[in-house]
């Protein structure tokens, strides 16, 4: 089931590139979403874009959406006509925004769906829909996926922190194991860490008793590493990681030993890139075998990465499970964003977010790595 990502704000995407590809008629929601990043991204590889094309691309994805949406059924007909409201709302039309959003079906479109309309309801002028979507969505049964996700959008996007832990409750009290215990164990962890409602560290502390109550578990160990993860300096040993390449290698921890590692997460439309990859080639070229370097991708379009890697001549190991920043190793080391962490030859942390992105930030990464291999 292709539910629109709650992570994944479409408009930040289609405000910033150029059209390149034709819609094809039997097109997935899934495949559109990811054609209109492709698309946005383009341009950007050649420099800011324009407010006039900004404008073309973002009124043809309009276009071709309702099209979209008005050729399809199913989950695809309620997530594209999700993202066509949220795209109408960023062109600045919101009465076509208000129409979009207001024919969508409580009882046939997606319970974590639902919650994403309520949340946009009010900044289109529906306030009446939004207890309507999130009392229907709640009333629905969904995969736990589901509805750890909602329980965040309620807590963190609908700012009802009651109902959003009373949905985690629920879940726990439903839970048959350990292993599911742990994982909405973990989710709420993370969701109190973004409230600003709770204490800073109130999240933190919901991390550390889930490593101490469930340590055999997948999510414990997680939470034990995660927390240690923001306690790390230079010096301190590096977090473990077992991890698989794009085609097929084991990377490791302890297969980069007596190797300074480098680790370097990213994602494809970062604008660092061209210096990212140029510095890196660098590195390897001067250094051979005794620098180890892996990419960390962030991102969850998989065909977009693979392309990347060949758009960006990308020469490195590249490490990508299309889960973003909920890919086990970004998840261990707490890294949400771009950056490059440094391991050197006897395990320990020489280097913690290096950015490559200028002189200055280049030139720490390289003092760190020198200092690494001495």
């Amino acid at each position: 089931m292709a539910i629109v990502d709650p992570m994944f704000r479409t408009s930040l995407a289609v405000v910033l590139g150029l059209a390149s590809l034709l819609p094809a008629q039997d097109e997935t929601f899934a495949a559109l979403q990811l054609r209109f990043r492709q698309e946005a991204q383009q341009l950007t590889v050649l420099g800011l874009p324009s407010r006039a094309e900004q404008d073309k691309l973002l009124s043809r994805h309009v276009r071709e959406l309702a099209a979209f949406v008005a050729r399809t059924r199913g989950d695809d007909h309620w997530n594209g006509r999700l993202m066509l409201a949220d795209l109408q709302l960023v062109a600045g039309d919101r009465d076509a925004a208000r129409q979009t959003l207001a024919a969508i079906d409580p009882e046939q479109a997606p319970p974590l769906l639902l919650v994403s309309a309520a949340a946009m309801a009010p900044h289109v002028g529906l306030p009446d829909r939004r207890e309507l979507w999130l009392e229907k969505a709640l009333a629905r049964p969904a995969p736990t996926d589901d509805r750890l996700a909602m329980a965040r959008l309620i807590t963190l996007n609908l700012y009802d922190a009651e109902r959003g832990d009373a949905v985690f409750a629920a879940e726990l009290a439903a839970a048959k194991d350990d292993e599911t215990r742990a994982l909405v164990r973990f989710h709420k962890a993370d969701t109190w860490r973004d409230r600003e409602d709770l204490p800073d560290n109130a999240g933190w502390e919901e991390l550390e008793k889930l490593a101490r109550d469930l340590p055999q578990t997948y999510w414990g160990k997680v939470a034990a590493d995660r927390f240690r993860a923001v306690q790390l300096r230079a010096g301190d040993p590096a977090i473990d990681f077992v991890a698989k390449t794009r085609d097929g290698r084991e990377v490791s921890l302890r297969g980069a030993a007596g190797k300074v590692l480098v680790m370097a997460f990213w994602v494809v439309d970062d604008r660092d890139n061209a210096a990212l990859w140029a510095e890196l080639r660098g590195l390897q070229k001067q250094h051979g075998d005794r620098v180890q370097i892996v990419a960390f991708n962030l991102d969850r379009e998989l065909a977009m990465v693979d392309k990347a890697i060949a758009d960006q001549r990308i020469d490195v190991p590249v490490v990508a499970d299309g889960k973003g920043v909920l890919g086990d190793v970004a998840l261990r080391w707490f890294t949400e964003g771009p950056g490059i962490h440094v391991v050197g030859k006897d395990g320990k942390v020489a280097g913690l977010r290096l950015f490559l992105g200028n002189a200055d930030g280049r030139r720490e990464f390289a003092d760190t790595v020198a200092a690494a291999l001495r």
